[in-house]
């Protein structure tokens, strides 16, 4: 074998793939090579919606700001909204991705993070350009061809799509992040169970439509107009940047999947149709056909070679899981692999990608698929003809039992689009109950989730496989809150514990020259104040208990009170969840 051109080598350079690259460079110091087959960053905003977990790993990266910066607000994400067109008719709204005046406390205290909308155009060069400064390798216009895996590293072959010249990379470990027709994914041969149901259509386009908008901003504003042709019965402005950028997603009637090609004048005809004026300058940037897919991988990992992204789970933008759930992929893979890399853990460890990640991948297509028929039953009652539309409107609007039932059953459609537009628990609950690198003690019994709605309402719990909760504490009383959040991640192991708790912090301290490994304490004397008494209500644990976090910001490990023999016990605790005894790193 030659020399090692990585320690990891990607195929893909997305949301998952250049988070993936940027973490393992920047956290760990690990290089990695990117490969990807198109001449730069994305050129179309594709996937918008920031959502609060997303923006937490951004946070880790030290990029909330930089990236908050070049966003779209909460604000102009408000509504999402029903019309005839943007100068016509309206046949409903709601509050949407937390703007919501009855459920803002429930975003605010979830995360430190707030919702955005920040397209995947703007994002990407962020991620690439900040992993370069690190030292990641971007091979652009370069395709994956093929791989061998070898008893310990991958043999690549990649190929330049503008000389056509082929090269063979070196590299221990190798990640498909790229894309829903994954080439790794594919020669891996792992199953992709589920099917493509439809085609969209997708136009790019620059216009100032401020007028329409000012009174009802809404980062998504759905045309039912039923003088549309087959191929666009049913529109959405998406913004882009409010209000002069925008993409305009076009559904067809039907779910046939033929494939469609409407002219220049066509889309043209139709965006005039939508707004319901012909006095816009439109500007057409590009045009292009997508896939509404519903699939999943059945692994994520086979050997020394992973997938993650949108290779892995296929599905419709409701819900604005796409990037996000990308995004927490890499997040989970990242300190797994950087810790096997590195002699910290065993390659046990990267088995539990799809342990963790594959639950989390079901759950989303199958809500986003679910939310796509929400829709598509909204669209037939309101009706996709003329007649049918006339039909319906007179109905809703008389005083009769007729038109009592079908105003009834649109607000009940209504009501179940906002699972879509106001589901902070699909976007922050990623549970890993019983994960092969979490360890639940015996007398902690089980998470009770009895009752609780995953879809609406966020998990806030210790128990190990839960994300911590964010809370916030301060150092003292002239310092600016942060959140516990703020103490974990950035590669390395946390321990937090509280008065009494100084016995687990000298174990944990005498373990940090082995592995990564930090330690707060919080509580009236600790290191930080829980000023707003938020973290023990939370925290699940006694005084001098704790709680031992990944760098991935989910709960390994409690206990709940002090163990005799502490040092070993959490050598031991580690060394299960690493697959690798902790006492030979």
């Amino acid at each position: 074998m030659s020399e090692l051109d990585a320690e990891v080598l990607i195929v893909g350079a997305g949301p998952a793939g250049a988070t993936l690259a940027l973490l393992l460079a920047k956290h760990y110091g690990i290089h990695s090579i990117v490969l990807a087959r198109h001449r730069g960053t994305a050129n179309t905003p594709r996937a918008h919606i920031f959502n609060q977990r997303a923006m937490e790993v951004m946070r880790d990266l030290s990029l909330e700001g930089k990236l908050t910066a070049i966003s779209s607000s909460a604000a102009d994400m408000a509504h999402t909204s029903w019309l005839h067109s943007l100068t016509g008719r309206e046949y409903g709204r709601l509050w949407s991705w937390g703007n919501d005046p009855l459920r803002k406390g429930e975003y605010e205290s979830s995360s430190p993070c707030s919702m955005s909308d920040l397209p995947q155009s703007y994002l990407e060069p962020v991620l690439v350009d900040e992993g370069i400064k690190h030292g990641v390798t971007y091979c652009f216009r370069t395709e994956f061809v093929s791989f061998v895996e070898e008893t310990d590293h991958v043999r690549v072959l990649a190929r330049s799509r503008d000389t056509g010249q082929e090269r063979v990379l070196f590299s221990r470990y190798l990640v498909g992040a790229d894309g829903a027709r994954s080439s790794v994914l594919t020669q891996l041969g792992i199953p992709v169970d589920g099917r493509q149901l439809n085609n969209a259509f997708n136009v790019h386009i620059k216009a100032d439509m401020t007028r329409y908008f000012q009174h009802r901003p809404g980062s998504l504003n759905w045309i039912l107009n039923p003088e549309a042709p087959e191929w666009s019965a049913v529109g959405n402005f998406r913004m882009v940047r409010p209000w002069t950028e925008f993409v305009v997603s076009m559904h067809p009637s039907t779910k046939n999947g033929r494939p469609f090609e409407p002219t220049h004048e066509d889309i043209k005809r139709r965006l005039y149709q939508m707004i319901g004026e012909d006095t816009v300058d439109i500007q057409i940037l590009s045009s292009y056909q997508w896939t509404i897919n519903d699939q999943l991988a059945r692994s994520w990992q086979k050997g020394r070679v992973m997938c993650i992204g949108d290779a892995t789970h296929r599905h419709p933008p409701i819900n604005g899981l796409g990037s996000n759930t990308c995004i927490s992929d890499a997040f989970n893979l990242a300190w797994k692999l950087a810790f096997v890399v590195q002699g910290h853990a065993s390659e046990r460890l990267l088995g539990t990608l799809t342990e963790e990640r594959r639950p989390v991948g079901e759950s989303i297509v199958r809500r986003a698929n679910e939310g796509m028929e929400v829709h598509r039953a909204l669209w037939q009652l309101i009706g996709l003809t003329k007649e049918a539309r006339e039909v319906a409107m007179q109905t809703m609007e008389s005083a009769t039992r007729e038109g009592q039932v079908l105003r009834e059953r649109f607000n009940t459609l209504l009501d179940q689009v906002d699972d879509e537009v106001q589901a902070v628990g699909i976007q922050m609950n990623q549970l890993y109950i019983g994960s092969g690198c979490t360890v639940a003690e015996s007398d902690d019994g089980k998470l009770d989730l009895t009752g609780v709605n995953l879809l609406k309402k966020v998990v806030k719990s210790t128990y190990p496989g839960c994300h911590l909760p964010h809370v916030w504490i301060v150092k003292n009383s002239q310092s600016e809150k942060i959140s516990t959040l703020d103490l974990v991640g950035r590669g390395s192991f946390t321990l937090l514990t509280g008065i009494g708790g100084t016995e687990w912090v000298l174990a944990a301290e005498s373990l940090a020259e082995r592995l990564p490994i930090r330690t707060y304490s919080i509580g009236i004397g600790c290191d930080y104040m829980d000023a707003y008494r938020e973290w023990t209500k939370v925290r699940g644990i006694s005084d001098d208990g704790a709680v031992l976090v990944r760098p991935d910001h989910f709960v390994a490990w409690r206990t709940n009170g002090l163990a005799s023999g502490h040092i070993s016990k959490l050598e031991g605790i580690l060394s299960q969840c690493l697959g690798y005894n902790v006492r030979d790193t």
